[in-house]
């Protein structure tokens, strides 16, 4: 046989064997990958399965090179068909080399003998060559570490895998860029309906940044790892809506209470519960609490174009606050870069497909106010407090700053009422407000949390005389 050519001959065989069929089995090295003189290079079948066993044979290189693989598993081998092609160096457009922009990391050792123990690194996350990368196990349960061969991005491809591996099996790429990994991993995959009677169409999702089928919904953690937050964006009753969704046996949230999301740019987005949760029963058989509101063009383009930071439940009837957004609830998005990046696709990912789905689309400018449970010409306040503890100050808003100040001194004893001023309605508290927080922007530590000065705090009380 000539194994520079890969040529399949049966006089290459015994000749006991030749007037019986031959079956490609499997290549013995990745497709692009170095083979050295003298490897096992491929195996085929010869004969038919006897009670699945058959006899094989195995085809060695009789010369270095880049292996190109030619023909698939399985597949009924005529005399001179090329089985594999041998490349020099540079010539293969497949090739897995550390000098393109994208590295594939095989395990090339036996396939018997090795575990993974544990990553060591979050999927997604810039390596550096010679970086630890993954711990594994060899038969005798010695530990060895796996260090990065090249600078890049990596792409693990099941975060999960902490057994047996497979040999020539693809662990992960590296890749000069991210995009590959977020587009392959991060797949939202919209359910357009339409209504028979109206003809008009819903959007809603069969799969949200992930394959699997509870993925109805961006799953996110609170801080204590005890309460999920899912939530997804649905184009239902012609307009947008932003849908939670709650496990009824973490929490319980009901009218009046309040969801929020704060952006590293300091926005944030508040969402009032008008109604109680109702309960529903999910494709999957999980009952959850459904809460759905209406959302403004302004706030989904929050969530598509800007970097998610935290996000607060207030249970405004338990006196109560819950904070998360730390780390995401499937460990394909579990650490918070990647959480990050979900939230900003499937903000782009609804806006685009409501676009391209809905004809007559016409985004919500402002949800109505008459939504509100808090009624506009409500007496309001706007109050600077002071954490004695760490001396950082809040400027917020509320109907009664006193038990304000009490609801937070129960969390941090150190909190402290400064001063207050009372507005006639609160659309004019809240513009204060807002005016406050642009003028104190660069000091903002988190939401309204400030890293003030004295010459500050002596204005701002002037401000609120």
């Amino acid at each position: 046989m000539q194994d520079n050519l890969g040529e399949f001959s049966v006089n290459d065989f015994p000749l006991e064997d030749r007037n019986k069929d031959f079956y490609f089995y499997k290549y013995c090295k990745p497709d692009g990958e170095w083979i050295e003189k003298d490897e096992p290079i491929c195996e085929i079948r010869i004969g038919e399965y006897n009670e699945y066993i058959f006899k094989s044979g195995t085809l060695i290189a009789r010369k270095a090179g880049i292996l190109e693989w030619t023909v698939e598993k399985d597949c009924k081998l005529e005399e001179n068909m090329v089985l594999y092609k041998l490349h020099d160096k540079g010539v293969y457009e497949k090739e897995n080399s550390i000098d393109k922009n994208e590295y594939k990391h095989f395990f090339t050792l036996n396939e018997h003998n090795y575990s993974i123990d544990s990553w060591l690194v979050s999927d997604g996350s810039f390596v550096k060559k010679g970086d630890e990368i993954y711990i594994y196990m060899d038969s005798k349960f010695n530990r060895l570490i796996h260090k990065a061969e090249k600078d890049g991005y990596i792409h693990i491809i099941d975060p999960r895998k902490i057994f047996s591996i497979k040999k020539n099996e693809l662990l992960y790429y590296i890749r000069n860029k991210d995009d590959q990994r977020v587009i392959e991993k991060y797949q939202n995959i919209p359910k357009i309906i339409l209504d028979d009677f109206t003809q008009s169409k819903s959007i809603i999702w069969d799969f949200v940044s992930s394959k699997n089928s509870k993925a109805y919904g961006v799953i996110t953690k609170s801080d204590d790892g005890l309460v999920d937050l899912i939530f997804t964006f649905n184009y239902l009753q012609n307009g947008d809506k932003i849908v939670f969704y709650f496990n009824p046996k973490q929490i319980r949230p009901r009218q009046n209470d309040k969801i929020s999301f704060l952006f590293e740019s300091g926005e944030v987005i508040e969402f009032r519960l008008i109604s109680n949760p109702v309960i529903i029963q999910k494709k999957n058989d999980d009952i959850v609490l459904e809460y759905k509101s209406s959302i403004t063009k302004s706030e989904l383009e929050l969530f598509a174009n800007k970097e998610f930071k935290k996000w607060k439940i207030n249970l405004v009837n338990e006196n109560c606050e819950i904070l998360g957004g730390e780390n995401g609830g499937i460990i394909d998005y579990e650490s918070k870069s990647n959480l990050i990046t979900v939230i900003k696709k499937f903000g782009a990912d609804y806006i685009s497909t409501v676009l391209s789905n809905i004809s007559d689309y016409q985004p919500i400018e402002t949800r109505d106010s008459n939504l509100r449970t808090d009624k506009k010409d409500d007496i309001c306040f706007v109050y600077l407090m002071h954490d004695t503890a760490n001396g950082y100050y809040k400027i917020g808003i509320s109907n009664k700053p006193y038990y304000r100040e009490r609801t937070l001194q129960s969390e941090k004893p150190a909190i402290e009422l400064i001063a207050s001023k009372k507005f006639p309605v609160r659309k004019i508290a809240e513009s204060f407000e807002k005016s406050l927080h642009n003028v104190y922007d660069d000091k903002r530590l988190r939401g309204e949390w400030f890293e003030l000065d004295e010459n500050d705090v002596k204005n701002i009380i002037e401000s609120l005389k």
